[in-house]
């Protein structure tokens, strides 16, 4: 029981004589813990402005298609041709035509 005591009293004198290392030590173990803590929360970060890049790169490509399609429908020779093909429209003679005048 005795050298249990003499043990444990000579642990703390050892670690009073060295107090100074002792808290560096700590301070380095907190350091290096907030780096890696760091290091993951930049790495989720970096993964998750990724994805939202890569979406905003998707979403721009298909902006950039429906734009050349509204052109493509909206060009005045398709018009014509879906007119002539699909609703069997043609243009008036012009002995068919009415000028109607406004009051």
């Amino acid at each position: 029981m005795e050298r249990r005591l003499n043990l444990a009293l000579l642990i703390m004198l050892d670690l009073k004589r060295h107090l100074f290392q002792g808290i560096l030590g700590l301070a380095i173990l907190g350091s290096a813990l907030t780096t890696i803590v760091v290091t993951d929360d930049t790495r989720s970060v970096t993964a998750e402005l990724n994805k939202v890049q890569s979406k905003s790169d998707d979403l721009e490509v298909e902006w950039r298609h429906l734009v050349l399609e509204q052109n493509a429908l909206a060009e005045h020779s398709r018009v014509s041709d879906i007119a002539r093909v699909k609703l069997a429209m043609t243009r008036p003679k012009p002995l068919e035509e009415k000028m109607v005048s406004l009051p």
